[in-house]
C-alpha cells in the first residue's frame, strides 16, 4: 500500500531513511529546520520549507531527533496521528544531562560523578580544588551548532580542562549558559538500543560501541 511520508528533521539526519522509503514507492516530504543543512539530499528527495501545513497529508510522520522534537511528536499522536519519534520524557533524557544521569540513578544504575556549572570561573576553581581528569559536556541550554564544543580532558591534574574553559569564557560565555563536568573514565562506551513500538522494545538490538579517541 502506498503511504505518505512526511520526514521533519533538525540538521539533515534522514535524509538516507526518506531515499529509502521514497524508492519502495511511498510519497515523501522532507523538511530540515536548520537552513546549513538543508541541501544535503537534494534531488534525492523532495523537500519543504514548512511542515505544519503538511500534517494533514501525511499517513507517517516521523521525527529524527529530541530538542523539542519528542514533545510535539507526543502531541501529534495525541491528535491521532502515525507518528515515529519520542516524547517529552525522551526529550529530557536526551537534553538534559543531569536528569538523564539522576534517572539512571533512580532505576540503580550506577553513574559517574558530575557537576553542573553556570559560571566559567567557579568551573575552573572546581578542578583546581579536585584536580582530575574531567569530561565538558554541554547542555540542553546550549544551541545545537555548539554542541561540537564537548571536549574530553587527558591531563591528571586537570590543566587541559582549566585552559579550555578558559577559552570559553573568552569565546563561548554567551552561548553556553550552562554546562557540566563528568569525571572521565578510560575504555569504549558500550550503548545497547532497539525500536520501541509504544508498548514494548522490538528485536533485533542493536549494541555499538563508542570510542572517544576515535570518535570524539
Amino acid at each position: 500500500m502506498k503511504l505518505k511520508f512526511l520526514f521533519i528533521s533538525l540538521d539533515n539526519l534522514s535524509a538516507d531513511l526518506a531515499w529509502q522509503v521514497s524508492k519502495e514507492g511511498h510519497e515523501v516530504k522532507y523538511h530540515v529546520q536548520n537552513k546549513g543543512d538543508r541541501d544535503v539530499a537534494d534531488g534525492f528527495v523532495e523537500k519543504i520549507n514548512s511542515y505544519k501545513e503538511y500534517i494533514d497529508w501525511a499517513d507517517v510522520i516521523v521525527f529524527d531527533d529530541v530538542l523539542g522534537h519528542g514533545g510535539t511528536a507526543q502531541e501529534l499522536r495525541s491528535k491521532g496521528k502515525l507518528v515515529l519519534g519520542g516524547t517529552s520524557y525522551t526529550d529530557m533524557l536526551e537534553d538534559d544531562r543531569s536528569f538523564g544521569q539522576e534517572e539512571l540513578k533512580r532505576f540503580g544504575i550506577e553513574i559517574l560523578p558530575y557537576k553542573d556549572f553556570r559560571s566559567f570561573d567557579e568551573a575552573i576553581k572546581f578542578v583546581k580544588d579536585n584536580p582530575k581528569s574531567y569530561v565538558i559536556k554541554p547542555t540542553a541550554e546550549t544551541p545545537p551548532s555548539t554542541k561540537g564544543l564537548l571536549f574530553i580532558g587527558e591531563e591528571k591534574d586537570g590543566a587541559d580542562v582549566i585552559q579550555v574553559l578558559n577559552d570559553y569564557k573568552e569565546s563561548w560565555a554567551d552561548s553556553i549558559p550552562a554546562f557540566q563536568l563528568q569525571e572521565k573514565v578510560n575504555g569504549i562506551e558500550i550503548a545497547v538500543g532497539a525500536f520501541f513500538n509504544g508498548k514494548e522494545f522490538m528485536n533485533p538490538i542493536n549494541i555499538n560501541f563508542e570510542h572517544k579517541k576515535l570518535f570524539p
